[in-house]
């Protein structure tokens, strides 16, 4: 048998190696190739740059002099998670101090002392980090403009969590190759406008990946700027994933401002507001041209929240990647329906012609649950989903639907759902209640002249 060439061996180390993503946790695979020849040792060494090798340090697991000691010059991968010793914390500010070299920092659940120690350090240049993830135990200041020496021209992966960054527009506009940011859990101390927000995201030409979560509403947008002109969007041509959690009115004025069209996937929460009104989010969905290809929605009762799903693929049970889940938290379950009729009234008209509706509750809920909805609410919903083909019900909500379709009279009931050709209800019995009303329900569409049919949905 020949020799296999060094750059066909390369790229089974490569496969070997990149099992995990760099910016949860480097991969340490490489320390079993090095071992098994003289040959391997030498090309992966040759070709750490290819081969993301990165020394760990992680004390008192893997202390940063020993293995400084021991391997070649290659970049360091800082690691604190809780509360380290004083030896662990002196053996990483060793680390630290080789900023020339750090491509990583990761301090996860770091007390109160770890950043008093680390905090002084990360205020120096570290020209070839690119993955930081901050998140201290408690809340902590520790962002000021001097961080990272006021530049992170190689940073690609930046995570912070509960920690309020005031100068965060001056960071992100200095670092131009960022690809994913997540800035999570913003205390109120932290707020940014959505304009100041829109502008240090400005310069994220190549960022993918963006979550902004908010611990509270906290201050809301100036009303008397809100929604900017519409030529002033500022373009992210590779965003692909977006998440956001905080006011309807944070999200309205940041989504106005910009354009993703490669946009796959958005999951939004909103903070419960009286008043839910989110016609930017449609037409910022309508100008992401994969998400405007989603023709089945998917609306779930919950305890707590309703969550809206739309998906290409809902109807089959497969959750296709380019969708959009809607989080509304609303503990009061009789202003649940109040809340899903804002968002359908403010949003379907912008937003694709869906072809299939799944209305799902929790097997835990029962009809008593929604005796307090009256009729002419699920009728304002229905209503506004005039190019629906296919109606799914789960068993819990399909007794409720069915009852207010079987009131509409013949000469009204195409009024709702007109274009409806197939009624699907999980778990439906020969004979009963559900099985009577949606009958009655079919039968009113016969002699309407716009038939549908009734299947029992597995």
């Amino acid at each position: 048998m020949g020799t296999v060439p060094d750059d066909i061996l390369l790229k089974i180390f490569k496969v070997f190696i990149d099992e995990i993503e760099p910016y949860l946790y480097p991969s340490e695979e490489w320390h079993t190739l090095v071992h098994v020849c003289r040959r391997w040792r030498n090309l992966a060494f040759t070709s750490p740059r290819h081969l993301n090798l990165v020394l760990i340090c992680r004390s008192p697991f893997r202390s940063a002099k020993g293995m400084l000691d021991v391997w070649p010059e290659l970049p360091i991968y800082v690691f604190d998670f809780g509360h380290p010793s004083k030896v662990a914390r002196d053996d990483l500010v060793a680390a630290l101090r080789l900023n020339h070299r750090v491509s990583g920092i990761r301090l996860d659940q770091t007390a109160d002392f770890g950043w008093d120690t680390f905090g002084p350090l990360m205020q120096h240049s570290f020209p070839a980090l690119t993955h930081l993830w901050l998140q201290p135990y408690f809340e902590k200041s520790v962002i000021s403009r001097s961080f990272l020496g006021g530049s992170a021209p190689s940073l690609r992966d930046l995570v912070w969590i509960g920690i309020p960054c005031p100068p965060l527009v001056e960071l992100l506009l200095s670092a131009p190759n960022l690809v994913r940011l997540r800035y999570d859990s913003i205390p109120r101390s932290g707020y940014i406008s959505p304009q100041a927000m829109a502008t240090g995201l400005s310069a994220l030409t190549w960022l993918e990946s963006l979550s902004l979560t908010f611990q509270s509403p906290g201050d809301l947008p100036d009303r008397a700027n809100r929604i900017p002109p519409h030529h002033t969007r500022i373009p992210f041509p590779s965003l692909t994933y977006l998440r956001f959690q905080g006011a309807p009115e944070y999200m309205e004025d940041l989504v106005a401002q910009v354009d993703a069209p490669l946009l796959e996937s958005i999951v939004i929460t909103l903070f419960n507001q009286e008043v839910l009104k989110v016609s930017e989010l449609a037409k910022f969905v309508r100008r992401a041209d994969k998400l405007s290809l989603a023709h089945q929605a998917e609306v779930i009762f919950k305890s707590d929240c309703i969550t809206i799903t739309l998906s290409p693929n809902i109807l089959l049970g497969l959750y296709d990647p380019k969708t959009l889940m809607l989080n509304l938290p609303c503990p009061e379950s009789a202003l649940r329906l109040s809340y899903l009729a804002q968002f359908c009234a403010s949003s379907l008209p912008t937003l694709s012609p869906f072809e299939s509706l799944h209305i799902d509750v929790p097997m835990y809920f029962t009809l008593d649950d929604f005796i307090d909805y009256p009729d002419p609410q699920w009728l304002d919903i229905l209503r506004l989903f005039t190019t629906v083909k296919n109606l799914c019900l789960s068993k819990t909500v399909a007794r409720r639907v069915a009852l207010v379709l079987r009131g509409l009279l013949v000469e009204r009931v195409t009024a709702v759902l007109p274009s409806l050709e197939n009624v699907f209800i999980s778990g439906l019995e020969p004979s009963g209640p559900v099985r009577e009303a949606i009958s009655e329900f079919a039968d009113a569409r016969r002699l309407s002249g716009h038939p549908v049919s009734i299947h029992d949905w597995q």
